[in-house]
């Protein structure tokens, strides 16, 4: 079965490393000071103030390599193509279920990609558009708590494009599954201490922005640190698995703001 190589035109591999690590240092550098009972303790007892925060549209592209009547059809099909660098992410769409392979932020990328599949590989290939509207919430509460807040939903955005970014470069030979597994274990811990500062806001669980938030992280850092994990894995596998989480993060991102404006 041949290997499914996703191309577009990117900087050398050495500042595309360079620039993912410096932004996934400076991320868990503000996350750091988010941590510790101490923090917790100041962060409940400090002044309360009220602000606005805008969390952004979200508009991606997805490729859809099959759609399917029911779900285990769908699964069955994904399952065959995550070894080959596609996410292999299965999700209801419409009236069918349908099979994931990558998220774009452009149209025209994801139709293209979508094209070649189908003349290559004899797919019906599609590109399906996953978007929300921005939202805008008014938040009483003490500033670093709505900070930390911020900086949860700004993690989640970077870090899926990151996740692109790293399975393009695996495709390319840019950097070795070594290398991959590198920046994913650095990006886990951001989110895992992301996480755990939204997990420490006094009553987060019951507070359905803060609980949404969470679970994302958690997520997110956990699916990262399977690929960490993965020593074994092809490139071709790692980059199917680096997409499936990125697909998963976006699509969950929006699904959650979905349901926070419901």
């Amino acid at each position: 079965m041949a290997r499914v190589r996703v191309r577009r035109d990117r900087p050398t591999a050495l500042a595309v490393a360079v620039a993912l690590c410096v932004t996934m240092l400076v991320v868990y550098v503000l996350t750091l000071n988010l941590k510790g009972p101490d923090v917790v303790e100041s962060m409940a007892a400090a002044p309360r103030v009220t602000r606005q925060i805008e969390f952004a549209p979200l508009t991606g592209w997805c490729v859809a390599m099959a759609r399917c009547e029911t779900e285990q059809e769908a699964r069955l099909q994904a399952s065959a193509w995550v070894g080959r660098g596609a996410a292999g992410y299965v999700t209801r769409w419409e009236d069918s279920w349908a099979v994931l392979g990558a998220v774009y932020a452009s149209e025209k990328d994801a139709r293209r990609i979508a094209r070649r599949l189908s003349e290559e590989e004899g797919l019906t290939a599609d590109a399906l558009c996953v978007k929300t509207e921005g939202l805008t919430l008014r938040i009483t509460a003490p500033g670093a708590q709505i900070d930390a807040i911020a900086a949860a939903d700004a993690l989640l955005r970077g870090q899926a494009e990151q996740l692109g970014s790293v399975a393009l470069q695996l495709d390319r030979d840019e950097i070795g599954p070594d290398a991959a597994r590198a920046l994913c274990a650095l990006a886990a811990t951001e989110a895992g201490d992301a996480a755990k500062a939204l997990g420490a806001i006094p009553g987060a669980g019951d507070n359905a922005l803060c609980a949404g938030l969470y679970e994302r992280l958690l997520s997110l850092s956990q699916m990262q640190q399977a690929v960490a994990d993965s020593v074994r894995a092809s490139g071709a596998s790692l980059s199917g698995m680096l997409r499936s989480a990125q697909v998963e993060c976006f699509v969950g991102q929006v699904a959650w703001m979905k349901a926070l404006k419901a």
